[in-house]
């Protein structure tokens, strides 16, 4: 026998087939971000590309004096996913194993030792590092080390913002 909605409860029912359609399509949601960092003559650049589902979704770059090649490695990560939705699903490519390593092999430990070296030793940029710590815990991402100059054109226009930001 089949079932006979009143016209109310039909639309009841659509909406929520709806919504639970454009939360399905939410969860899908994937940004792949490609940053770069760089300094040179005392004068430091960032900068990063944001790609959803594939598409250009956004990029950026800025520039700051007084700073190290790291930090801007850093700084860069940091302005991307703090663009991104709490929760978003990420692959974050860079071609810093500075920064890649110090997210994916040292900084749960560093948090762990009360932000210190297990020598007690000071780690360098630790503001920046607890940024990214806050922010990897807000999303999903899955952090990657691209070689750079490689023909990947993301990563190549992240390099190159980084070159016209420092100009």
């Amino acid at each position: 026998m089949p079932i006979i909605y009143s016209d109310l409860i039909w639309r009841l029912v659509k909406r929520q087939m709806l919504s639970m359609r454009t939360s399905i399509a939410d969860q899908a949601t994937h940004f792949e971000v490609f940053t770069d960092g760089s300094l040179k003559a005392g004068k430091g650049s960032w900068a990063f590309v944001i790609l959803k589902n594939g598409k250009l979704f956004h990029e950026s770059s800025g520039r700051a004096k007084k700073t190290t090649s790291n930090r801007m490695e850093f700084q860069s990560a940091i302005e991307a996913l703090r663009l991104l939705p709490q929760g978003s699903e990420v692959t974050l490519f860079s071609d810093s194993r500075v920064l890649i390593d110090t997210v994916t092999l040292w900084m749960q430990d560093w948090q762990s030792n009360g932000w210190v070296k297990r020598n007690r030793i000071p780690i360098p940029s630790v503001d920046q590092i607890k940024i990214l710590y806050q922010l990897d815990k807000s999303h999903r991402i899955s952090w990657r080390w691209v070689r750079a100059h490689s023909g990947n054109i993301h990563n190549d226009r992240a390099d190159q913002l980084c070159l016209l930001a420092r100009t």
